[in-house]
């Protein structure tokens, strides 16, 4: 009997956004992509730009690509367009949904006007004068958490707790050259949820605690990715908020227009579920979150790769 043809699957990775992580969650896919099933090809994005990758792309004719990007064009809608100009199927969200879920400030737009709720926040744009949001965002109170509103992995995010930090952590924002997103800080257990997409409708994974290793801590960069004392578990949430947790989840992942799968984390403060941001291309590292709650519904991280390239190939009709 002839052995079924395999399946081209092209790994992106690389670039400059996240480059980092996007390497550690490629070499996590390329090892757990089952050669029996897989012809894979990995295609490096250089940092320092240049676009002789798209031809290797297209030398490699894949018959679907696996994005182990993080951030920067890799997440915010642009490969997913060039993509679909190639007319090479990919998995994860389209070209609007990546692009609003990685602009923190219109996700929270588009929450708010669907009754999820998130964190009071001041947006303050690139070039605009930091100075003249002084008085609304004294009104937030302390402490407050300042981000860039365009990258992820919680890179340049600061907790201040002090009015004196306030600028510093601007400065840190604007370093990256991104619109800063001001918000109230939540004082709250840290949860996650990842959803994946499939023929019969949208299905959550198991739901995670997140404490990083201190109490003043954030799940931070380092947090995320190195440190071995962050404690990762499956929630020990009263079944009901669990449940709450879940449908917020996929409430996020409809009104953004996601697809495919992401991870939407959240905070629970006294018993009320708020939304952080939602994760289009979440981390696929040894020490990411979405491998880890989809074991705790039986899939171990080959198994859920499969889901997603089968989804992608025959499940999207």
């Amino acid at each position: 009997m002839e052995a079924p043809k395999k399946l081209k699957v092209a790994v992106i990775y690389g670039g400059e956004a996240e480059r980092e992580v996007s390497i550690m969650s490629s070499k996590e896919i390329l090892k757990s992509l089952d050669r029996r099933k897989y012809d894979c090809a990995p295609i490096e994005i250089p940092a320092g730009g240049g676009a002789a990758w798209v031809g290797e792309l297209m030398a490699a004719a894949p018959d679907v690509v696996l994005l182990g990007l993080h951030g920067g064009i890799g997440e915010d809608g642009s490969l997913q367009g060039l993509l679909e100009c190639l007319r090479i199927p990919y998995v994860g969200s389209k070209v609007q949904g990546s692009a609003i879920g990685l602009d923190k400030a219109m996700s929270k737009l588009i929450m708010r006007a669907r009754h999820i709720p998130v964190a009071d926040d001041v947006f303050i744009k690139k070039g605009e004068d930091f100075a003249r949001f002084r008085e609304e965002i004294a009104r937030l109170g302390l402490p407050l958490v300042v981000k860039p509103n365009r990258f992820g992995s919680s890179i340049g995010v600061s907790i201040v707790r002090d009015p004196a930090e306030l600028d510093a952590a601007a400065a840190r924002v604007r370093a990256l050259d991104d619109d800063i997103l001001i918000e109230k800080y939540l004082r709250g257990q840290e949860v996650t949820c990842g959803v994946l997409e499939t023929p019969e409708g949208l299905e959550v994974l198991t739901v995670l605690d997140i404490d990083a290793d201190s109490g003043d801590a954030f799940y931070d960069y380092h947090a995320k990715y190195f440190n071995e004392m962050t404690k990762i578990e499956f929630s020990s949430q009263p079944d009901f908020v669990q449940t709450m947790i879940q449908e917020i989840a996929k409430d996020v992942f409809r009104a953004l227009n996601c697809s495919g799968y992401g991870r939407v984390d959240m905070i629970v403060s006294e018993e009320q579920v708020y939304v952080l941001e939602i994760n289009t291309l979440p981390g696929l590292t040894s020490h990411s979150l979405i491998p880890k709650a989809a074991r705790g519904k039986g899939l171990d991280f080959p198994a859920f790769l499969d889901r997603l390239i089968e989804f992608e190939v025959n499940g999207r009709k």
